[in-house]
C-alpha cells in the first residue's frame, strides 16, 4: 500500500514537473557534482526551488542519501511527505531559521532530521551523517534566502562549504 502510494506521489510530481517547471536540470546548479570526499558525492541542485523538483532529484538519486534543504519548508512536511523521506533518504539536514520544535518533532517521529542555523554548518553536518558510496544532496525546496540573491549563489555556497570539508 506504502509503495503505491509513493509510486502516486512519484507520478503525481512528475506530471507537474514537466508541465509547470520544465527542465529544471539544465545548466549550472542542476544536480551537478561538486566533489566527492572520502567516498561521499556532494551534489548541488540549488536549481530545485520548489519541493517537488527537490523530491524528483531524491528519487533520482536513490539511498543512501542525505538531503540539505532550506528550513523554511518544514511547516510543509505533511503525513506523505514524512512517508516519502522515511522511504527514500537516511537522514536530512534543514538549514535556517526554522522553528526548533518543528524539526525536533520531525526527529522524534522519523529519527535522523537535523537543523542547523546556516548551510555551511549543515554541509558539515551532512558529511558526519553521510555513509561511504552515498550522497548528500543540496536541494533547498524553496526560494533563495539566508543572505544569498539568487540560486547561483546560494549553490557557489554550498559548493565552497563542501570544498571545506
Amino acid at each position: 500500500m506504502e509503495v503505491t502510494r509513493t509510486s502516486e506521489l512519484a507520478r503525481l510530481l512528475i506530471a507537474m514537473r514537466e508541465k509547470g517547471l520544465g527542465e529544471v536540470r539544465q545548466g549550472p546548479h542542476g544536480l551537478r557534482t561538486v566533489a566527492t570526499v572520502d567516498g561521499v558525492e556532494y551534489i548541488d541542485d540549488s536549481r530545485s526551488t520548489f519541493l517537488d523538483a527537490s523530491l524528483l532529484s531524491i528519487i533520482d538519486l536513490g539511498k543512501p542519501l542525505v538531503w540539505v534543504a532550506d528550513a523554511s519548508m518544514v511547516s510543509a512536511v505533511d503525513q506523505r511527505l514524512k512517508e516519502f523521506m522515511q522511504q527514500h533518504l537516511d537522514a536530512t539536514v534543514f538549514f535556517g531559521q526554522a522553528e526548533h520544535c518543528q524539526v525536533d518533532a520531525l526527529d522524534a517521529e522519523l529519527g535522523r532530521v537535523y537543523g542547523t542555523d546556516d548551510l555551511r554548518t549543515a554541509v558539515f553536518t551532512a558529511r558526519e551523517l553521510a555513509v561511504e558510496g552515498g550522497k548528500v544532496l543540496f536541494s533547498p525546496a524553496c526560494p533563495s534566502g539566508h543572505g544569498t540573491a539568487n540560486h547561483a549563489e546560494r549553490g557557489a555556497e554550498f559548493k565552497r562549504a563542501v570544498m571545506d570539508l
